[in-house]
């Protein structure tokens, strides 16, 4: 026996109703006249999108004191990450060594915004 399928209406949110255009009162038509248009703004050539390329770290001196990274890392509350991410943002200064460790100069212990962050 098949039993013939009764359409129910659905539960829920009914259907949004259609916004219907009003005509706008006179005097608000004459108030967006009476507006001048906005000048377009001379548009400059786009700049190419391409990657960035990792700036080298650059090297001020610091009296020839520099702190191994994994030190710097125990003296203030950053991680090896990210003391790499802010030399190659500027916000450290430190060089790459021959053996190919990374080493932070002291000055920069005494930086504002490396100072909050010292242990």
């Amino acid at each position: 026996m098949k039993m013939a399928a009764k359409s129910q209406p659905k539960k829920g949110k009914p259907a949004p109703k259609k916004k219907t255009s009003k005509a706008i009162p006179k005097k608000a038509a004459a108030a967006k006249k009476s507006t001048p248009p906005k000048k377009a703004k001379p548009t400059a050539a786009k700049k190419s999108t391409a990657p960035k390329k990792a700036k080298p770290a650059k090297v001020k001196s610091s009296a020839g004191k520099t702190i191994p990274l994994a030190d710097f890392v125990n003296m203030t509350y950053l991680t090896e990450n990210g003391v790499k991410e802010w030399m190659k943002k500027g916000r450290l200064t430190g060089q790459q060594n021959e053996a190919g460790e990374w080493t932070i100069d002291a000055t920069s212990l005494e930086a504002p915004h490396i100072k909050r962050l010292v242990r």
